[in-house]
Formats: C-alpha cells, sequence, structure tokens
C-alpha cells in the first residue's frame, strides 16, 4: 500500500515508522528540515520537505497514486486542507487528525466526505478513554483492547509474594486445564522478553498478559494484586484532556471526581461541561498545597494530565509520597518513558503512541486489522485475518512455527474468543491476536499469507 504521511511529529514519525515496518510504500512530509533529516535518515521511507496544503508537494508524493494519506499535524486546518487536496488528487483514502470536538459531533450540518476525511482521529479522546481504562483496573500499568474489545491485554507489576514467582512458565501452563489467560510479555530492567517456558517471573517484573474480561482478576491476582478500587479520583488539568477524561468518567457513573486547574478560564470551560465532576482553582499547576487541602492524600486514583511534562511528573511523585495508590501520569516527550518507568510512577500516557495506534485501527488490510503498542516495551499487539488462502488453515498453533519472539495470545472463531494454546487449531476466518517482537512483524504476515 503507498501511503503519504502528513506531520513529522511525535505522532506522524511513529505512525510512518509502523507503517514501514510492515512494508508499505511511506512518503513523510513536513516544512521543517530538521525533522526531515531525521526521518529520512533513520527509516525505510521517503521524506520530502514541504506543506500538506501544497498542490506541488502532493503532486511531488504521487498523490493521484497514492492508497492512504493521514495528515497529523498539530494545526486542525492544514489536516482538513490537505485531506480537501488528496481527494481533488485522487488519493482513495483521507484519514486527518481533528482535535477540535465540534467535528466529531453527530449533528455537525457539514458532513466529513464534504471535506475529503473518510475519517477523524480525535487524539484528546484517545487519551481520555485510556485514563478510562486505567481508572477502571486499576492494578494495571497499562491495558489494551484485544479482539473487537472481547480480550484484553493488560501490563500488571508482579508485587513480593505472588503467586506465579519462581515457578517455570510452562510448568504453570501444563498443570492447569483450562488457561484463563495467556502471559506474552515480561518487561525487566528496560529490557523486552518474549517468554519461553522456561522462563521464570521475577519480583518488580512487569508483565504482560492477555485475558478475557471475566478472568481480569485472575491476572491481578497472580500478579499478587489485592482486589482493591478506589472511587475517588483526582485530574490535574483543566484543559480539554482533563475536561474530556472527567465527561468519560461521568459517563461510568461510579467515580467521585475532582477536577483541579489554575486558570480562570479554562475552570470556566469545565464548570460548563461537566456534570458531576468538582472543579478546584489552585493558585499554580503545581499548588501542592491545594492537592493537599482536597484531600490527595485520601484519592485513590492522581492522573496529571497538564500540558506540562516535568510538572505532571512532579505532582504525581508528590501524589505518590501521600500514599496515593494509583497514579496516571501523562507524557509527551519519548524520553521521559523510561524514566517515568524507572523512578516508580504507575502508568505512564503518551498521546502519540495512542493516537498513532487510534490511526492504525482504520487501516483495515487483507491481512492485518490493528496494530496497537505499549509504552516501554519493544514489541506490537497486532490482529490478523487468516484468508482461506493461508498455509496455516486447519495447523495447529504448536506445529506452525512461528519466528522467535512471537506468541500467538488469542484466537477469535466465528464470534468466540478464547486463548490461545498449542492445541488451538486455526480456520479459515479466524482473527488471531499476536503479540510481536517489532522486527518480526514482516516474516509474521508472510507466514500467515
Amino acid at each position: 500500500m503507498k501511503v503519504i504521511v502528513i506531520g513529522a511529529g511525535g505522532v506522524g514519525l511513529h505512525l510512518a515508522k509502523t507503517l514501514s515496518w510492515e512494508g508499505h510504500e511511506v512518503t513523510l512530509i513536513d516544512n521543517k528540515q530538521e525533522l526531515i533529516d531525521r526521518a529520512g535518515g533513520t527509516m525505510d521511507l521517503l521524506a520530502i520537505r514541504g506543506s500538506g496544503t501544497s498542490i506541488s508537494t502532493l503532486v511531488k508524493a504521487e498523490a493521484p497514486d497514492a492508497d492512504l494519506l493521514v495528515a497529523v499535524t498539530s494545526v486542525d486546518e492544514v489536516n482538513i486542507v490537505s485531506c480537501m487536496l488528496a481527494r481533488q488528487l485522487g488519493v482513495k483514502r483521507r484519514i486527518a487528525r481533528v482535535r477540535n470536538q465540534e467535528y466529531s459531533k453527530p449533528d455537525i450540518p457539514i458532513k466529513l466526505a464534504d471535506l475529503g476525511i473518510d475519517q477523524i482521529i480525535h487524539p484528546e479522546l484517545e487519551v481520555a478513554r485510556e485514563v478510562a481504562k486505567l481508572v477502571r483496573y486499576q492494578q494495571a500499568i497499562e491495558v489494551v483492547e484485544c479482539a473487537g474489545g472481547k480480550m484484553l491485554l493488560l501490563g500488571v507489576k508482579v508485587d513480593d509474594g505472588a503467586p506465579i514467582l519462581g515457578v517455570p512458565l510452562g510448568k504453570i501452563t501444563s498443570r492447569e486445564a483450562e488457561i484463563p489467560y495467556r502471559l506474552v510479555a515480561i518487561s525487566r530492567g528496560g529490557q523486552t522478553i518474549i517468554p519461553s517456558g522456561k522462563d521464570v517471573i521475577k519480583a518488580q517484573d512487569k508483565v504482560f498478559v492477555i485475558a478475557g474480561h471475566n478472568d481480569v482478576e485472575s491476572v491481578f491476582q497472580m500478579a499478587g494484586k489485592l482486589a482493591v478500587s478506589s472511587r475517588h479520583v483526582m485530574l490535574m488539568g483543566g484543559g480539554m484532556l482533563g475536561r474530556i477524561s472527567a465527561e468519560e468518567l461521568e459517563k461510568d457513573g461510579a467515580y467521585n471526581v475532582k477536577l483541579v486547574e489554575s486558570d480562570p478560564e479554562l475552570i470556566q470551560r469545565a464548570v460548563q461541561r461537566l456534570q458531576r465532576t468538582l472543579v478546584v482553582q489552585a493558585g499554580s499547576e503545581a499548588d501542592f498545597d491545594v492537592l493537599a487541602v482536597e484531600g490527595l492524600a485520601e484519592t485513590g486514583v492522581f492522573a496529571a494530565l497538564t500540558d506540562d511534562d516535568e510538572n505532571n511528573i512532579v505532582t504525581t511523585l508528590f501524589a505518590r509520597h501521600l500514599g496515593v495508590k494509583r497514579t496516571i501520569t501523562l507524557v509527551s516527550k519519548p524520553e521521559y518513558m523510561p524514566i517515568v518507568r524507572a523512578i516508580g510512577l504507575d502508568a505512564a500516557i503518551n498521546v502519540k503512541i495512542l493516537t498513532s495506534d487510534a490511526v492504525m485501527k482504520h487501516l483495515i488490510g487483507q491481512r492485518i486489522i490493528s496494530v496497537s503498542s505499549l509504552t516501554g516495551v519493544d514489541a506490537e499487539i497486532i490482529e490478523f485475518a487468516i484468508s482461506a488462502k493461508s498455509r496455516i488453515v486447519g495447523r495447529k498453533i504448536r506445529d506452525i512455527g512461528f519466528p522467535k519472539g512471537t506468541i500467538v495470545g488469542a484466537i477469535d472463531h466465528q464470534g468466540e474468543v478464547a486463548v490461545a494454546v498449542g492445541d488451538s487449531v486455526v480456520h479459515q476466518g479466524d482473527r488471531m491476536v499476536v503479540f510481536c517482537d517489532q522486527s518480526e512483524v514482516p516474516k509474521v504476515e508472510k507466514l500467515l499469507e
């Protein structure tokens, strides 16, 4: 597939890299020379300096022959105009990153198709949904929906005294008649391990497990987590991210939410939009006195969602100091992600990765249905559709010979999703959830042809 990506910021780079790994022909456009030089020197793609709103630049990128254009700059108007021009030039499909919520409303008087847009991606909404998932599953450091939401991939930190410690994974699977979960990766000391039956879990490992919704508690128990969930949530940051996150939590109706913000204008917007959230004014973004007075020490979940990474990290550390059990930190700079985990913070959210993954979910191809990334883990969660011509149809998982660094986590057979085991048989039309080392993605796709 020939793909044009407009915008070489964090989202565009991550998206272009993922598409390139999958073997697509990628052209990346940005008007900043340093970003173009960096992308062209490190990725297998064509990097062009220019604007997505320039007809000559799009023609240079061979837009008339392109299958897809994805506009993910930080400016809504640039993304929209890029899609409008792309439609006129003959690009078959167009996706735009648009932050303005007005375009996401169902009653908008202008059809997106009239603007040349087939699909809109809303970064703040993706973050808000991630915050809501991490609040619902408070023992997890990461939550990714798989198989159309029927399965969950949970990232969990293993506590001292957990039942799974010191036992080879092969023995655990062999002694259970029906395995309610599938451990697909281990993060240890900054290294990603795709486990075999001989691997042993150690305390403080971060394990990634695929399980059904009804088996989530089994995963937490395996990792030594207590089944404790707090209804008291405090959000720091009343910008668009904080407001939409509060709205998502209000939909659940199960949480008492406080939103802390220092900007009077943002406070007013939050008060007008939110129905059951208590909005509190702070003197500054990192007003520790207000956080303490508003009961941070008694709060079960604290999420730092300002647009300042350093402020988010510092306020989260303060919350941890006061004994808050569950913290969520928004981090935009990719270089900060390893630091967040290294200093003991709980769950970290990267808006660039979430936005890129949201785009990938709409790139349904013949074999790859969706691709999701994990923060701090060098692997991808990929969902494949198995065609009638696939060479693996009728074979057991154990007999297929997947590349090293690959684990099949689950199989969706005619709407019934189950954790994959060695004896699981692959059928035509199945959807297979695979956890795969990034470098092995092309090999796995070729194997499933």
